[in-house]
């Protein structure tokens, strides 16, 4: 173990390495990443890997196009796969409320400057061959999104990273943290203490637990979260764009000749409510193929294939849910040097490269270039210190994840 270090990230996931390698592209290499496993070894390696961009506030949305100029380029730039397929992401309307909001998306991205097009039910099909028009009153397609390989795009912002000098301590868990008149001064590993001038916490679903280590309240959940990936279907194009039916609550992409779907149950179920299990690494959870019922009922009224094909897996991964669907990013008020990018709601993949960027802008320039008061942690009150609240919260907001939002509704 290092002696010192200028900034200690503990956790390698997508949003750990990301930081890191931005730290070192600012200048900053002194960097030492702290893994209690392998990189990915947390929620990164078993997500799905759908990349969009668009989302209601404009800066998010500018954070996420961060992500996505990183992921076009980092491949050449680190000589590492990546697995970043540009194929688009289509958006079904089954509803006249639905079709208006996409008309609202569609015009709202316009002014974030993306493109987006609103395209008949007919042209959504031809784009992604396997759906069913049923219901279907019109769709939107954003051209620049895509899905990404994680644990690829990972490894190659760590490489990015120790090619600048940043290092990582791999098989390393952190017991504790010494904090001095405001400052996490060391972090104190089960291979040794490091000093420490800025420290990071990246752990992902652990991030609560470490925050507790220096008192930082983190209000995130973990919930259970599945999706399946089936066998091959005869004739899908590889560049097929993600499909995304919010009416149905289920997501979809390629997977090597097959598919892979997902969704947003109206029942979730919180994990481990009062603390992660110390042996829990990079693991599954058994799938519950009765509670994915639900979800897979719905995809084959989308998708009828998905009723013919076998499936290939089933991923019930844990995944870091929070109280009102934003991140928790930035410095803790408690703290001076304590900084936090945690709870991504499932979008860690879609949001790591330019979560990254804004954080070690946050660190290095004290601000980053976005106003993020939507993500900050800052916006946390006392309430939120209470696990009762901050679970049935979580969960209320997962099931909302693809239901319309009306005007005035909280």
């Amino acid at each position: 173990m290092k002696e010192h270090a200028q900034v200690v990230i503990i956790g390698a996931g997508i949003l750990g390495c990301s930081v890191a390698y931005h730290l070192t592209r600012l200048g900053w290499k002194d960097v030492l990443i702290i893994e209690k496993g392998q990189e990915t070894s947390g929620s990164t390696w078993h997500a799905a890997g759908l990349v969009g961009q668009l989302r209601s506030k404009r800066n998010i949305t500018r954070m996420l196009t961060h992500s996505v100029d990183l992921y076009s380029r980092l491949e050449e730039e680190t000589g590492q796969p990546t697995g970043w397929n540009q194929v688009g992401s289509l958006r079904l309307a089954c509803s006249e409320g639905r079709m208006i909001e996409l008309k609202k998306a569609a015009t709202t991205a316009k002014s974030f400057g993306l493109e987006m097009q609103l395209i008949s039910p007919k042209e959504a099909q031809d784009l992604f061959p396997v759906m069913a028009l049923e219901g279907v009153v019109g769709a939107a397609y954003m051209p620049t999104d895509g899905h990404i390989d994680p644990s690829s795009v990972t490894y190659a912002m760590a490489k990015g990273a120790r090619d600048e000098g940043a290092s990582i301590a791999r098989n390393t868990k952190v017991t504790g943290l010494t904090i001095k008149n405001r400052r996490v001064t060391e972090v104190h590993t089960d291979k040794g203490t490091v000093r420490a001038e800025f420290v990071v916490n990246t752990a992902g679903m652990w991030a609560r637990e470490i925050g507790k280590m220096a008192g930082v309240n983190i209000p995130l959940m973990p919930c259970e979260h599945h999706y399946i990936v089936t066998e091959k279907i005869a004739n899908l194009p590889k560049d097929i764009p993600t499909m995304r039916d919010p009416d149905k609550l289920v997501y979809y992409k390629e997977d090597n000749g097959g598919l892979a779907m997902g969704g947003y149950e109206c029942n979730p179920r919180a994990w481990s409510v009062h603390g992660i299990p110390a042996d829990f690494g990079q693991e599954l959870l058994e799938p519950d193929y009765d509670h994915f019922e639900q979800l897979a009922t719905l995809a084959m009224e989308r998708t009828p294939v998905l009723g013919e094909v076998g499936i290939r897996k089933c991923i019930n991964g844990p995944e870091a849910f929070t109280p009102d669907g934003n991140p928790v990013m930035g410095r803790a008020p408690e703290l001076d040097n304590f900084f936090v990018a945690a709870g991504f709601n499932a979008h860690g993949i879609a949001s790591g490269g330019g979560a990254g960027k804004m954080l070690a802008e946050w660190i290095v320039h004290e601000e980053p270039e976005l106003d993020l008061w939507s993500v900050d942690i800052r916006r946390f009150g006392n309430h939120h210190k209470s696990l009762d609240y901050v679970k049935d919260r979580t969960l209320e907001l997962y099931a909302k994840h693809y239901t319309m939002g009306w005007p005035h509704e909280e």
